[in-house]
């Protein structure tokens, strides 16, 4: 994704367990496949798609990169094709604090009074805003899984407050974050 902003273009580029929408062609992705999704200025959105994990995908890509290596030894080269072809435009990558997402945050905590509005103060004081909670019913005084989705949020903002969240006496484990895509 390519932010515009005062100081030029910036580029996210990232790798990371993302939460996407059923109808999304990439919620179909499973298997042995990969795919890798890049929205463009003009070329729009563009779909990579191919075997890239388990044994045999695995197989044939290590002994790829070892063809390459010994190309690479028998000519005197380090790289026979560069890794990366400058652009014209100077940008940068975006350092991952600063990515902007929904999240889904899934905690552990113990079920009694006052355990939400102390998790619910540290987003606020955050500037974090909450979507929705969910809490099962049924399990006072025990752990139970508390869901949040919250709005949009710098994903340093989140990994700080879950940070603080985390040392609360009342959780009970570590917590989940995953960003949530909807490809807006």
């Amino acid at each position: 994704m390519v932010k515009k902003l005062e100081s030029g273009c910036r580029v996210q580029v990232s790798v990371y367990p993302t939460l996407v929408p059923d109808a999304h062609v990439l919620a179909s992705v499973n298997g042995v496949f990969n795919a890798v999704f890049v929205r463009g200025d003009i070329v729009g959105d563009s779909l990579f798609y191919g075997r890239g994990a388990g044994k045999d995908a695995t197989a044939s890509a290590v002994l790829s990169d070892l063809a390459d290596a010994a190309l690479d030894l028998k000519f005197g080269t380090k790289h026979r094709l560069p890794p990366f072809v400058p652009h014209e435009c100077s940008g940068a990558v975006m350092p991952i604090e600063e990515v902007v997402s929904q999240y889904f945050v899934r905690l552990n905590v113990v079920d009694k009074p006052g355990v939400l509005a102390k998790i619910a103060t540290i987003f606020g004081e955050s500037d974090i805003g909450i979507s929705s909670v969910i809490q099962p019913e049924g399990h006072e005084g025990k752990g139970v899984p508390l869901i949040f989705m919250l709005h949009y949020a710098t994903n340093g903002a989140v990994s700080g407050a879950l940070k603080k969240i985390g040392r609360l006496s009342v959780i009970k484990g570590k917590p989940v974050m995953l960003r949530v895509e909807n490809f807006e």
